[in-house]
């Protein structure tokens, strides 16, 4: 996992290459994305309340425009909101997200007692859908149970120069500095983050900008998803074992812990020397209630980073750990 000075680093040189390199970014159908903290409390912790929220639909447009050509999302989805036209559509929520980076692995998000969702955004001022605004980012906010929650900040939370795709929505967060370039004409992310579980009816993605409103309304299955307890895993092992003089086998099991099922997703982490970042290798599973994963495959050991002849993978998300392997032994942590 590279150090915040890296992170740095990385993104100043991702920004050069990030204007007119739209198709280095991540989010097509071979994108590992579907997902830490920083000490300060999320956003899941800093609910805000006011007296407009249980009336979320009270003065919001619901008019959709009549050119929605430019627009990837589907033509129901887009609002006008003052002077500009917003889609959302292909909304999620999970316990744990997965994303993709540029100049860098992807990885995992699984925040404890907190969930995600997470939408895809455009919008067009006249000048075509993009994922770069206006409204910005922080227009949005979820709307659930007389709370409501801002637009999420992950970025210091995640993996190489900055994040592209997330839940396999969009290709870079919407509203973000590189979005104007990089995903011009494209599809951007916008994420929350809420307690789980969190029951409420009928929640919503809200767009406030120019005095007007509109209100997204979550599919009924996804709002459903918010007030189901997650599943909770715990890391029962984690190995590596040399099983050749160039080939090294990650494996780890895991047990969940929780009477619901759902599903295991973590990102296990090999670092290597021919990359931006560690290779990132995806766990998805799914698991029954009391239920077991295991998990193993076959690393290249030829470019491992190593300094003294020992290498340390890890594995984040719904799980945590470490091991590591010597080029002719193995010692797990």
């Amino acid at each position: 996992m590279p150090s915040t000075e890296r992170r740095r680093l990385l993104r100043t040189s991702a920004a050069a290459l990030a204007i007119g390199a739209a198709g280095c970014l991540g989010g097509g159908s071979g994108s590992t994305a579907d997902e830490l903290t920083t000490g300060e409390p999320t956003v899941a912790e800093r609910p805000t309340t006011d007296s407009t929220t249980d009336d979320r639909t009270d003065g919001a447009t619901t008019e959709t425009p009549e050119n929605t050509d430019s627009f990837d999302l589907p033509a129901s989805s887009v609002r006008s909101v003052a002077d500009v036209s917003v889609g959302v559509a292909e909304t999620v929520a999970r316990p744990a997200v997965a994303y993709d980076s540029i100049m860098g692995s992807g990885g995992v998000l699984a925040p404890e007692e907190a969930q995600f969702v997470v939408a895809a955004v455009q919008s067009d001022d006249g000048s075509g859908a993009d994922a770069a605004g206006p409204p910005t980012a922080e227009a949005f906010e979820l709307v659930a149970g007389g709370e409501r929650f801002p637009a999420a900040e992950i970025e210091e939370r995640t993996t190489g120069a900055f994040t592209t795709s997330l839940a396999g929505r969009g290709r870079v967060k919407y509203d973000d500095p590189y979005a104007d370039g990089a995903a011009k004409g494209g599809v951007g992310w916008v994420a929350f983050e809420v307690p789980s579980p969190l029951a409420a009816d009928s929640p919503a993605i809200r767009c406030r900008y120019g005095g007007e409103t509109a209100v997204w309304d979550l599919p009924a299955e996804e709002a459903a998803a918010l007030g189901e307890p997650a599943p909770r895993f715990e890391l029962r092992s984690f190995d590596a074992t040399v099983a050749d003089g160039e080939t090294v086998e990650l494996s780890l099991t895991a047990e969940n812990v929780a009477e619901v099922g759902g599903e295991l997703l973590a990102a296990v982490y090999w670092p290597t020397t021919i990359a931006d970042d560690d290779e990132s290798l995806l766990v998805r599973k799914s698991v029954a209630p009391s239920g077991r994963v295991e998990w193993s495959e076959t690393v290249d050991a030829a470019y491992a980073a190593s300094s003294d002849g020992t290498v340390t993978a890890s594995v984040e998300g719904c799980v945590s750990g470490t091991t590591t392997v010597a080029l002719s032994a193995t010692t797990t942590e």
